[in-house]
């Protein structure tokens, strides 16, 4: 049969088009099994290699995409889509150094695919390299004139540097470039916000609303908006209005969480005959006998370290309240730098490492060296997306908590707790307290191990504010132990009894 044409018994076109069709209705095997296919009658084409390794690093089979991205590699070393695999697989890893080796690989094999700029100068603030994040963002605005994707990126720079004014600026013109760009509506509406131009960020958001009446992010600014114009009433309502919604996806507290707070201590604060007569804790509602229910005595504390042994009290008696070092490790010197720089440090992008400890994710603040747990575990994480989503959620979160935290310590709303084995002596009591007090009038509980003349339960006055109690010690959560939990209702109910006047 000399002269006769060989076709090959597979079409690459349609393996190709079967395997985009599987990914699209999220038959991720089904599309792995059609590239690999595709590798096997067509190793000389690249695509069977990209595709597979980005479904793979997007599902989060880190190691399975990089071994098949080394493959490609060594085949196709000079190909742009494999060098961005590669570049994605460490932007994913958090392995800034190599991402960034690799997108510059990316600019000098493609120097007109805007990834190659757009993802280097991410990785660069991703690490808190801003200076060098903003020559590359420049770079990238400058080659690719009026794209907004590179306009948005100087715009989060500003945003990361929080220079507001700068933002504002960026924002507006990213937006000029795409107005239905997603993020430049959002930053746009924040940045007028933070700025000072609340009616403008109150119109904005309005109309974004209108627009689009279902997106989360838009019912955020507009609740945000009413808080920017200092109309509190409009903020309740639209606070109620998007709480279910929110709840539901999970993004209420880390989004909206302050304002809820700050919306229920001002209508406390300005509602006749709702002020409190105990000191410890406003809203909180006596017996008789001057005795508060259990909910509201643990709501009239607030851990702020050194473990999470408080943390898991009131949650074993039902009470969930929001707190930056409820579920933290705050170990003395640690807090007290923070407390001294009013926790400036705490949700910066510099300075948020996340860390993963018995698989679950860790956030560690460089700077003080706090320790906060997430209870959000790597297997809920499978795709970059996800990923980035949750970093970013988190720091959203951590900037909220000590705001909160800082609201409450410049007009003190309860007492907070310091729970110790080792920082036991009285310098160490007085100085915490002083750095409290700093702040506003705040009061301590400082819990320490009992001795012979001081009992665990034992709870003394040492002076306005300033209470000491004594405990076993703090509870061995890996060796499957528990705080004493009424023991610690005990340390509670006598330091409340103790701030309560006249009865002292």
């Amino acid at each position: 049969m000399d002269g006769t044409v060989e076709y090959p018994l597979v079409n690459p076109d349609q393996i190709s088009g079967e395997a985009w069709a599987a990914t699209a209705r999220q038959d991720t095997t089904g599309a792995l099994k059609l590239w690999q296919q595709l590798r096997q009658h067509f190793p000389e084409l690249p695509d069977g290699y990209v595709w597979a390794v980005q479904l793979l690093w997007q599902n989060g089979r880190l190691d399975e995409a990089e071994a098949l991205a080394d493959d490609a590699f060594a085949r196709f070393p000079e190909h742009p889509d494999v060098l961005v695999q590669l570049a994605w697989i460490a932007m994913t890893r958090q392995l800034w150094d190599d991402a960034l080796s690799w997108w510059a690989r990316v600019r000098k094999r493609a120097p007109d695919r805007l990834d190659g700029y757009l993802w280097a100068a991410r990785a660069l603030w991703q690490s808190g390299r801003l200076d060098d994040a903003e020559a590359m963002a420049q770079k990238a605005a400058r080659r690719f004139p009026g794209d907004a994707a590179a306009l948005a990126e100087t715009a989060w720079i500003a945003v990361k540097r929080q220079d507001w004014p700068e933002a504002l600026r960026r924002w507006r013109l990213a937006n000029a470039a795409d107005p239905a760009r997603h993020d430049a509506q959002v930053g746009l509406i924040q940045a007028l916000r933070t700025v000072g131009e609340a009616e403008e960020a109150e119109r904005q958001a309005s109309a974004a609303l209108a627009r689009e009446p279902e997106d989360l992010d838009f019912l955020v600014e507009h609740v945000w908006a009413a808080v920017g114009r200092g109309d509190w009433v409009a903020a309740g309502t639209r606070l109620e209005a998007a709480r279910g919604r929110l709840q539901a996806a999970g993004r209420f507290d880390s989004t909206l969480g302050w304002v809820d707070y700050r919306v229920r201590s001002h209508v406390a604060t300005e509602s006749p005959g709702e002020t409190p007569a105990a000191p410890a804790v406003r809203g909180a509602r006596e017996d008789g006998n001057g005795t508060l229910s259990t909910h509201d005595l643990m709501l009239a504390f607030e851990s702020i370290g050194e473990r999470c042994d408080f943390g898991a009290v009131q949650r074993h008696y039902g009470v969930e309240p929001l707190g930056l070092l409820r579920f933290a490790f705050s170990r003395f010197d640690a807090l007290i730098a923070a407390l001294g720089d009013r926790f400036a440090a705490v949700g910066s992008v510099e300075d948020t490492g996340f860390e993963l400890w018995q698989n679950e994710s860790i956030l560690v603040m460089r700077k003080y060296g706090l320790v906060f747990h997430t209870f959000v575990y790597q297997s809920e994480l499978p795709t970059a997306e996800k990923q980035e989503a949750f970093r970013q959620q988190q720091r959203r979160r951590l900037v909220f908590l000590r705001n909160k935290l800082l609201a409450d310590l410049d007009d003190p709303q309860k007492t907070y707790i310091y729970a110790t084995d080792e920082r036991a002596s009285d310098s160490d009591v007085a100085e915490l307290f002083a750095a409290l007090r700093a702040y506003g009038p705040n009061s301590l509980l400082y819990v320490r191990p009992a001795t012979a003349k001081r009992p665990a339960g034992t709870v003394e006055r040492l002076e306005d504010g300033l209470f000491a109690g004594y405990y076993p010690g703090l509870a061995d959560f890996l060796g499957g132990e528990q705080p004493p939990f009424a023991l610690w209702h005990q340390l509670c109910q006598e330091t409340y009894r103790l701030a309560r006047p006249g009865d002292r």
